[in-house]
């Protein structure tokens, strides 16, 4: 079934729309968890085209025999943020709350992958090369 050219605009109003909705209920939150998302998005943005894109750090893969488990930046922020939220026995600090919202919604919001974690072992080496 083709695509019609209705999907793909709602598709990209949606990209457009979205992330402004984010970011007034965030600064409804606070100010300083809207700053570090923003701040969190570009660095981590900046990050991957300069570091990822030309090859000086590799994605992320756990072996697991025919298949390879592929840890996303989301994952790892999700994890920081529950290591940090039980250590500081449930204070957080919101700036820096922000800073990892911000990099877990550049890997939701920029890659159509991020949901594939577990993939075998001849997909992933196509994802990397």
């Amino acid at each position: 079934m083709p695509v019609q050219e209705t999907d793909i605009s709602k598709k990209s109003n949606a990209k457009k729309v979205l992330p402004a909705i984010v970011l007034v209920a965030s600064f409804y939150y606070s100010f300083l968890f809207t700053i570090g998302i923003i701040v969190g998005y570009i660095v981590c943005k900046t990050f991957y085209h300069k570091f990822v894109e030309n090859g000086k750090v590799d994605l992320v893969f756990i072996d697991c025999g025919k298949w390879k488990v592929h840890i996303h930046h989301w994952i790892m922020g999700v994890i920081l943020l529950a290591l940090v939220w039980i250590i500081d026995w449930f204070y957080l600090p919101s700036f820096f709350a922000g800073v990892v919202f911000g990099v877990i919604a550049h890997d939701i919001y920029d890659f159509n992958d991020w949901y594939k974690i577990v993939l075998k072992k001849d997909s992933c080496e196509k994802v990397t090369a």
